[in-house]
């Protein structure tokens, strides 16, 4: 049921930005609130960067590979009965499976990321080195 907890977590008050290295692939987180809290960013650096070059490389790795399961056993298969048998509706039918499958795989990254963010949000909340600047 972690799924469904990470997915509704309302993460409106996160604003994570990084600047991602091109030659290392190496991540710099440079913002985490929207507000104007002050996070230690080295800090924050120093734990998460790794982390969410791997939740990156997960989403990544979850397109392309929801991309070429469903080119291969999904849409050729498709296309070529579709053609064969002059069935438009199974074109059809298969193009809107295609899109809600879509939909699913971008949910289960939706929640990498969100994984990700709870815990750096809660770690953060816990942490005596935050000062609210007013």
């Amino acid at each position: 049921m972690a799924f469904f907890k990470y997915l509704t977590w309302d993460n409106s008050h996160m604003d994570l930005r990084y600047t991602k290295d091109e030659y290392g692939g190496d991540v710099h987180i440079t913002k985490v609130y929207r507000d104007d809290r002050d996070v230690n960013m080295e800090r924050v650096n120093r734990k998460y960067s790794d982390q969410l070059r791997d939740a990156q490389r997960a989403i990544y790795g979850n397109r392309l590979g929801m991309f070429l399961v469903f080119f291969a056993l999904v849409i050729m298969p498709a296309l070529v009965l579709g053609v064969i048998q002059s069935n438009i509706l199974l074109i059809a039918v298969i193009t809107v499976y295609t899109i809600i499958a879509y939909f699913i795989v971008e949910a289960v990254n939706q929640v990498e990321i969100n994984r990700l963010l709870y815990k750096l949000d809660q770690e953060i909340k816990s942490s005596p080195r935050i000062e609210n600047r007013r």
